[in-house]
């Protein structure tokens, strides 16, 4: 799916380049936008599927998936059961594909329920029930870890002397939790680096001096050194520089201004990557 998203945003930006200002170049690009996009959230999440994490520490279970991280105190758990409690399928908010849940649900049996699972075979869940909610996890051995956990939580029963402060764990800053951080910035660092790429490309062809700009007719009313064309990909570099500065600066009180601050940089170097495209076709 991956494969296939990327190479119609690469098909896309190909017949923009080709194509004259105007709508067919703008819808073009409007399509390379959206299949790079979910290129790269399929990307995304399923490196999130193989990167899936639980840990059974010294004073708590662990949770990792893509930066989010839930720190479960063995104090804190009150049950431990098999997935077959549940006693319905796995019906998820957030992300629900076949055999991959991530997010929260409520069941009949259960209460509210937060899903960090790789199967949808309840024989290969694990529950953990807490004050809070219970969480739903698949380790490759269920009932092992099941066992482990309920061996983990004796310990911390019998020992409370030694347990550790059962408040959660303070984690990293919420804007580096944000997944959609790490996406756009990886869309914007590889469309800079496929310009840069096209100009190495095009380089031994390129005369001392090439059109830089051209009027609405067509013809080139700028021309320059060729070293001159670096410049498309360094301003998009430097913009994009700028937003991310200034999406950070302002993602505590307005976070949805961050991110399309965010999101415009990947739009600006698309622009620059047609841009940089169009001066040396």
């Amino acid at each position: 799916m991956t494969l296939v998203l990327g190479l119609a945003a690469l098909a896309s930006i190909v017949f923009a380049i080709r194509q004259p200002v105007g709508f067919g170049m703008f819808l073009a690009l409007l399509v390379a936008l959206i299949c790079g996009a979910l290129a790269l959230v399929v990307l995304v999440f399923t490196y999130g599927y193989f990167a899936l994490r639980y840990r059974l520490g010294d004073d708590a279970l662990v949770i990792r998936w893509l930066g989010r991280e839930e720190y479960i105190p063995f104090d804190k758990v009150d049950g431990i059961f098999a997935g077959s409690r549940l006693g319905q399928a796995i019906r998820v908010r957030g992300l629900n594909w076949p055999g991959y849940h991530i997010g929260s649900g409520r069941s009949r049996s259960m209460g509210s329920v937060r899903y960090y699972t790789t199967t949808a075979d309840l024989a290969n869940i694990a529950l953990i029930v807490t004050p809070g909610a219970t969480y739903a996890v698949s380790p490759a051995d269920a009932a092992g870890f099941r066992r482990e956990l309920i061996r983990k939580v004796q310990e911390s029963e019998s020992s409370p002397a030694a347990a550790q402060p059962t408040t959660l764990r303070q984690g990293r800053p919420a804007v580096w939790r944000d997944p959609l951080l790490p996406l756009l910035l990886v869309m914007s660092l590889v469309l800079i680096a496929m310009s840069v790429a096209y100009v190495w490309l095009k380089w031994d062809g390129l005369p001392e001096s090439i059109p830089l700009h051209f009027a609405a007719d067509g013809s080139p009313d700028l021309i320059g050194p060729r070293e001159d064309v670096f410049k498309v990909p360094a301003i998009g570099a430097a913009i994009l520089i700028a937003n991310l500065g200034l999406g950070l600066a302002v993602y505590a009180r307005e976070r949805v201004a961050a991110r399309l601050l965010w999101a415009c940089s990947v739009a600006v170097q698309l622009l620059m990557l047609v841009a940089t495209a169009r001066i040396l076709h």
